[in-house]
């Protein structure tokens, strides 16, 4: 329930970061920068969280981490001025990134190996019910109130979480074995170089798929002349489909392989962003948004499942961050790719990201494992 509730004031926030830029009188291209700011923040976040859960214990850290993201929120509800705003998104993208890696490590601390991938595909659906929601209740707020109201919105979700979770979540470190020694970041990267500099190099590339469609389906909605409300319902419709997804791909992952996944997922990510440019109205960008949605929904929980799969028995708390950073390097990179091309033509960052999706299609079926883990997974 606080993963919900929390997820459900991100979901509010983060369609809007480009809009309320393009809102202050800046451009498309500043606007993309805004979901960059976000993922600057989940850089160091992903690696912050996996540290906090190794020293605190997984509920503590996700405590820790909604206190930054509300922070965040507030931050970028006041939004003075640009510099403000973008300090309030990075300060969401650092919290963001630590929630997720907490409840993450939580969630691995109680399943068996053969129910890895359902356990956190259902914990990804959960955050993709947030972000479904979220939109939905921020396109009525945007249209009664205007478009700072969705942080206030965001900052009163988190609030609300922190306290459902400290009353009920807080148990869950009980389970929590301290560790003996410390495990060093940079011995992790050393004895896991392999893996980070193959599969990780997919992992970047998929981060910046998705995070890219955070801000492409509202800004090329606002492109092509949908106001504000409307563009915030077409992501969320996208977002609706995407949510329907999450338990077949997990299903389909413990069961088939999580290539099943990968392959069909990033591909029709790739042809998604190549379609995009080709649409005009609300009627096909909200249909290409369905296909994104669809590509979206299908690779639920997967990077995740598979930092499990990779992951080394000593130290896989501080690999888990490590692993989530890489993802985030990608989601920075993705909305850049948007913004640098937005100086040229909207397009033309479109079709880089797509390229990107082809190239991580490619990774996927060259780098997944193709055997199962031999370790349990287990809190350290």
């Amino acid at each position: 329930m606080p993963t919900l509730v929390a997820e459900i004031g991100i979901g509010a926030m983060l369609p809007v970061l480009a809009l309320s830029v393009v809102d202050m009188g800046h451009s498309v291209a500043f606007g993309s920068l805004a979901v960059a700011a976000y993922q600057l923040g989940r850089l160091p976040g992903s690696a912050l969280g996996g540290a906090l859960v190794h020293r605190l214990g997984a509920a503590h850290a996700a405590l820790t981490a909604l206190a930054v993201l509300g922070l965040g929120a507030v931050v970028t509800a006041i939004e003075p001025d640009l510099a403000v705003f973008m300090i309030g998104a990075v300060l969401v993208g650092l919290g963001h990134a630590s929630y997720h890696v907490a409840r993450q490590e939580q969630t691995l601390a109680v399943v068996s190996r053969a129910g890895v991938a359902r356990s956190l595909t259902t914990l990804a659906g959960v955050w993709r019910i947030g972000n479904f929601i979220g939109p939905l209740l921020g396109s009525v707020v945007i249209a009664v109130l205007g478009l700072s109201a969705t942080y206030w919105l965001g900052a009163g979700c988190i609030v609300l979480a922190m306290a459902l979770l400290a009353l009920v979540g807080m148990r869950g470190d009980r389970r929590i074995v301290r560790p003996s020694s410390r495990v060093a970041v940079r011995d992790v990267i050393r004895e896991q170089r392999h893996v980070l500099s193959t599969l990780g190099v997919t992992v970047v590339a998929t981060g910046a798929l998705r995070q890219a469609r955070i801000a492409v389906v509202p800004l090329w909605a606002s492109h092509v002349g949908l106001d504000p409300e409307v563009a915030t319902l077409v992501f969320s419709i996208s977002a609706g489909i995407d949510m329907l997804l999450f338990y077949p791909a997990g299903a389909v992952m413990d069961r088939k392989g999580r290539l099943w996944t990968a392959i069909p997922s990033t591909l029709v990510l790739a042809l998604g962003f190549l379609a995009l440019p080709l649409t005009d109205g609300v009627a096909q960008v909200t249909a290409v948004a369905l296909v994104l949605g669809i590509g979206n929904g299908w690779g639920s929980g997967l990077v995740m499942t598979l930092g499990a799969d990779v992951a080394p028995e000593h130290g896989r708390s501080v690999f888990t961050g490590v692993w989530m950073v890489l993802q985030d390097v990608g989601g920075l990179a993705g909305p850049a790719i948007v913004s640098a091309g937005a100086m040229l033509a909207l397009p033309v960052g479109l079709v880089a990201v797509g390229g990107i999706g082809l190239a991580a299609t490619a990774g996927f079926a060259a780098w997944v494992p193709r055997t199962r883990p031999a370790h349990a997974h287990r809190v350290e």
